[in-house]
């Protein structure tokens, strides 16, 4: 993704991308509303997400190079795009989006989505129905007097049916698209609404459910944690495991550029802070700061990739936008310092990612809603798992050393400078990115964690439901509202 924010430009991006789906076309005119005083309200512009949702229009590439050219794009082919803030009821998350888009014909078309953190998505109104669509799957939406359209769709996969003054909303979630035939035939008599996947739809089961589950997992059948990452992805998509690789493989190299980029002397320009990683990097080969070393140059790469991110350069969200410098921190410093095999990382990488999984089933991605523990806190216990693992460590020692950097994090409050994702967040991946080695050798040297994962991760749900709107990515509390960060300078 382009930087800054999985939630405000990920999300938005992909919420907006199903919307096009829906549409059937490049529609006259949309607009997103946003409720006053959420997180999307007060940070769409800074953040990037106006951009996001027009691209996602647009139906082009998240990645495409034209990003910051979304508006001229979309003037250019006939499409007005605009934004507002007022409140609307169907408003229930910091990142909820009001989305009315209005066809050449004149037909109209809305929906209501939740950028849900991670870029995740929760789609849970269609034309007015009450639905619940995560982008994983393929979607039919038969609107009319069809009372056949259940049965028809049935071997397709689930199906919802709803009624209402005479009128039924039949709504498919399948693993696959439906016939050409099929389709052409519910045409005839009522509306039909079509969306793909944003994601890789589901078409297996999981092998566990838990943390606990996962652990259980691996030492029954004598796996690492990456191996079981592997094994439980490998089911969940019915996807081999090679081609499975080969995309985690994709993300690293992604990860690998935005480090590179970041210290080099192209790195973007930045919207408050000026690059400083390079100059940080020299000074440690040149042996002028206290300490040095691997888990100094792990952070230094990690500001490197936030760099990048805050430039609106491509990085790998892992698991967040806002927390995008500590992973790629790490695993480059596994490849460059420890000279760790590449597939030896690369199993690193599924340790990490299957660790950020317990905290996507239990809780949120998203530090609108828990704080910044749910950021850069799970993106230091997701690189501290993945230490262990490329050290050889258990199953076990790899969910505890991200457990206990999760403890680290505990009520880590989101307080966004001038709503952009560099103060402090950058400092905070380069601390996280050196935690996670201190966090993996204190367990691989023998410390007993008490307090597991799962536990772990429901006392971070629970303390970030505690915090208040002003220190949940509002810019309202915390460094945020300090004399000296209110009064920078933008470079752009």
């Amino acid at each position: 993704m382009p930087g800054s924010s999985s939630s405000h430009t990920a999300g938005p991006y992909q919420i907006a991308r199903t919307c096009r789906g829906f549409i059937g076309e490049l529609p006259a005119q949309v607009i997103y509303r946003f409720n006053p005083g959420s997180s999307l309200a007060v940070t769409y512009r800074e953040q990037g997400s106006d951009l996001a949702l027009a691209m996602g229009m647009l139906g082009l590439p998240l990645t495409d190079p034209r990003f910051k050219q979304a508006f001229e794009l979309a003037a250019q082919l006939g499409t007005e795009i605009k934004f507002e803030t007022k409140s609307f009821p169907e408003a229930c998350h910091p990142n909820s989006i009001l989305i009315t888009a209005r066809r050449r014909d004149g037909s109209v078309f809305t929906a209501v989505a939740d950028s849900t953190g991670g870029g995740g998505l929760l789609f849970r109104y269609l034309n007015g129905w009450p639905v619940k669509l995560t982008g994983d799957a393929y979607y039919l939406a038969v609107e009319g007097k069809d009372s056949s359209a259940a049965a028809k769709l049935a071997p397709f996969g689930k199906v919802d049916v709803q009624s209402r003054d005479g009128t039924d909303f039949c709504l498919l979630s399948s693993p696959r698209p439906v016939s050409d035939k099929l389709l052409a035939e519910l045409k005839q008599s009522a509306s039909v609404l079509c969306a793909e996947p944003v994601f890789y739809p589901v078409r297996g089961e999981r092998l566990f459910a838990s943390g606990a589950e996962m652990v259980t997992y691996a030492e029954k059948h004598g796996l690492s944690l990456g191996e079981a990452a592997l094994a439980y992805e490998a089911a969940l998509l019915g996807m081999p495991r090679e081609e499975l690789d080969a995309e985690m493989d994709r993300r690293l190299k992604v990860m690998e550029d935005a480090v590179a980029l970041g210290l080099s002397d192209q790195c973007p320009t930045m919207f408050l802070l000026k690059p400083t990683a390079k100059k940080i990097m020299d000074a440690e080969k040149a042996g002028k700061l206290a300490l040095g070393g691997a888990g100094t140059r792990a952070a230094i790469r990690s500001m490197a990739a936030m760099q990048v991110n805050s430039g609106q350069g491509i990085v790998c969200a892992a698991p967040t936008g806002g927390s995008a410098g500590v992973v790629p921190g790490v695993v480059t410093t596994l490849l460059e310092d420890l000279k760790m095999p590449r597939e030896t990382v690369r199993r690193a990488l599924w340790a990490a990612g299957i660790l950020g999984w317990v905290l996507a089933t239990r809780a949120t991605f998203a530090a609108e809603v828990c704080g910044c523990q749910v950021e850069i806190g799970a993106a230091g216990a997701m690189a501290a798992a993945a230490v262990v693992e490329a050290a050889g460590g258990s199953a076990r020692q790899a969910a505890d050393a991200g457990a206990i950097a999760f403890q680290n994090s505990m009520g880590l409050v989101c307080d966004l400078v001038q709503s952009t994702v560099e103060l402090p967040c950058h400092t905070r991946n380069a601390s996280f990115a050196s935690q996670a080695f201190i966090c993996a050798d204190l367990i691989l040297g023998g410390y007993e964690n008490p307090v597991p994962l799962d536990e772990t991760v429901d006392a971070v749900w629970s303390s970030g439901c505690m915090m208040t709107a002003e220190l949940r990515c509002t810019s309202l509390g915390g460094i945020a509202v300090a004399p000296s960060a209110l009064a920078m300078k933008r470079l752009r």
